[in-house]
């Protein structure tokens, strides 16, 4: 609270002090270089200054309404330009040159500089919390950027033309706030990870979890890896696959088989995965090997449809149990 007290208070003082310098200098031009009247020489000294400081106000306006502010700060720029001229005319009539042109100018010039930073910050802070991010230089440290030059500005404008080219165009609609749940970082964290470090770093975190369900895991955080490549990263044996090709010599002829159903991907996934492979496992398999959409739930409803019944035990013939007797 104190901070913002003497904030406020110093922009007053640079302010008042500003404006007044500035006033009085229009006023000396308009009234005594082209002989405008005392009243009219008054308002004329307030236009300039005045609309160089509401065109910043709408600039920040704009930037809040995710709009252009280019305008606002081309007409805030166009005014202060008039009144540093204006300032210059006035230092000529009273022969102080360049010390007096400065003296006329810079208040205004330091006002503008003032205010501008401020709302700079207010823009900064609504479009980080809209989701825009702006690029900044990457920290390579002095001596990066000293004996790594080159290589220090092509990454430099490769990551520049990655954010330019990835933003949202002006056409598509405000930005959404940005996603921080747990999902939503660990996607971000695997997009930037090699698969092979991804796989490594999910099976630290789960040792004793299969390769297909880990395989599984991965992919629904969009690292998409089979079960044999998460074995091969871990140095696992992978299950052996028997292949036999139609275009052996000796391979029977057989027809084209019909269209894969939804029942008999599920069945076939469930028989590469095993018995023990969670209903996850097996609806990203169909979806990888046969393109086909299930839930988990109807995955259950066919492997409990489908599971080989259990034979009873065969009660022992008469006369063949311990100690008996048999038929003669």
């Amino acid at each position: 609270m104190r901070t913002r007290i003497i904030w406020w208070a110093s922009l007053a003082l640079i302010g008042g002090a500003a404006a007044g310098i500035t006033a009085w200098s229009l006023y000396v031009v308009a009234h005594d270089i082209y002989g405008v009247p005392h009243g009219l020489a008054i308002l004329t000294a307030a236009v300039y200054d005045g609309t160089a400081m509401a065109c910043l106000y709408l600039a920040g306006q704009a930037v809040q309404e995710n709009r252009s502010a280019l305008g606002p700060h081309l007409a805030t720029l166009g005014m202060a330009a008039v009144s540093v001229y204006l300032n210059r005319l006035h230092a000529q009539h009273i022969h102080g040159g360049l010390g007096a042109t400065l003296l006329f100018a810079t208040p205004t010039v330091a006002l503008l500089l003032i205010a501008g930073l401020a709302w700079s910050a207010v823009r900064a802070r609504h479009r980080t919390a809209a989701g825009d991010t702006p690029v900044t230089l990457p920290r390579y440290g002095m001596w990066g950027w000293l004996l790594a030059t080159e290589d220090a500005w092509a990454a430099t404008k490769k990551r520049a033309v990655t954010h330019v080219t990835s933003s949202a165009s002006p056409a598509s609609p405000a930005p959404q706030p940005v996603n921080r749940s747990a999902s939503a970082v660990l996607r971000r964290t695997f997009a930037d990870m090699d698969p092979a470090d991804a796989v490594r770093f999910a099976h630290s975190a789960t040792p004793n979890v299969p390769p297909a369900e880990l395989a599984a895991e991965l992919t629904s955080y969009g690292v998409h890896v089979s079960p044999v490549q998460v074995a091969l990263v871990l140095g696992q044996t992978p299950a052996r696959i028997t292949l036999e090709r139609d275009d052996a010599p000796d391979a029977p002829q057989v027809k084209a088989t019909g269209r894969v159903t939804k029942s008999t991907a599920i069945l076939d996934a469930s028989s590469a995965l095993g018995p023990d492979a969670k209903a996850t496992a097996v609806v990203e398999h169909v979806r990888r090997t046969t393109g086909l959409q299930v839930d988990e739930a109807y995955v259950r409803t066919v492997r409990s449809r489908n599971k080989p019944p259990t034979v009873p035990a065969q009660p022992p013939l008469p006369g063949t149990g311990r100690g008996g007797q048999g038929y003669n």
